[in-house]
């Protein structure tokens, strides 16, 4: 009988910022105290330097290891020396693979014993998911789009992302890749696991408690995620049992055509680790709240 794949996923540990440090901390003590088979870490990770240091607490970790970048982890620094489309296809996969993991936005990790396949990706947003209705409810302020400005501040994006690209360009790149690795994942395996720092799907985004959504409610959903990867998330649903995101640092749970969805919910000042035992698919949370 082959034994279960424990798996450990967790996001938006922010290394290098002022909270949260204790916290991460204290959760890579809980991997090493008690190591899966399979950690994975779903994005913002660290910006410039900080994504090396961040790694480096897991470098000894006797485990297999994956990760997907976050937004925040493609921001430049002073000390970079790529743009952050150089960042995203150069030196971070350089970094990941020094520190042991994989950078599955470059290719899928498959794990043929439990018949199972990781595929993963930043993702990335083209104002999709709340273009039309922002161009209904308040006309003639779709420039904020490209500016990122909310009506009080500015998606910080908009300052530290620098590349010959927009954002429907590199959701279009992003979408294409993770399109192939995920065809070619259900022709190998029986079942496949997404990961994905910015929510795959709507469910998984942030909730809206009361309509009409504000201005800066559509221009959030705007910057969360887009149709595409919805889509085709949809078109191989039958073969995928699980989704696991971060970004919007809120904890969401969802069953949406069949997949299981979770966002993970770290927080700059506490953090969260998912615990997945496959095939069985039980689910366990643990919550740092460090210092």
């Amino acid at each position: 009988m082959i034994a279960p794949l424990r798996m450990a996923i967790t996001a938006d540990l922010h290394w290098g910022h002022r909270k949260g440090a204790e916290a991460t901390r204290q959760l890579a003590q809980d991997l090493h105290d008690d190591p899966p088979d399979l950690f994975v870490l779903a994005g913002d990770i660290g910006t410039g330097p900080a994504f090396v240091q961040c790694l480096e607490l897991f470098a000894d970790l006797p485990c297999q290891k994956a990760l997907v970048p976050g937004n925040h982890d493609l921001w430049i620094t002073s000390e970079c020396s790529h743009d952050s489309l150089g960042l995203y296809q150069h030196q971070l996969p350089q970094w990941a693979s020094e520190q042991g993991f994989l950078y599955l936005d470059q290719r899928p990790l498959y794990l043929p014993r439990w018949d199972v396949a990781l595929v993963g990706s930043v993702n990335w947003y083209d104002y999709s998911w709340s273009l039309e209705a922002l161009k209904q409810h308040y006309p003639g302020e779709e420039h904020r789009l490209h500016s990122k400005r909310f009506s009080r501040g500015r998606h910080n994006d908009a300052n530290f992302i620098r590349w010959p690209l927009d954002d429907a360009g590199f959701t279009s790149l992003v979408t294409t890749t993770l399109q192939q690795h995920l065809r070619e994942a259900v022709q190998r395996v029986g079942r496949v696991i997404v990961v994905t720092h910015h929510p795959p799907i709507y469910a998984l985004s942030f909730p809206h408690s009361e309509d009409p959504i504000s201005l800066d409610g559509y221009l959030w959903d705007a910057f969360a995620g887009n149709l595409g990867v919805e889509q085709l998330l949809q078109e191989h649903a039958s073969q995928i049992a699980f989704a696991f995101c971060g970004h919007t640092h809120l904890h969401r749970e969802v069953v949406w055509e069949g997949i299981r969805g979770y966002n993970i919910g770290s927080d700059y000042h506490f953090k969260r680790l998912l615990r997945l035992n496959w095939p069985a698919s039980t689910v366990e949370a643990r919550i740092f709240q460090g210092e």
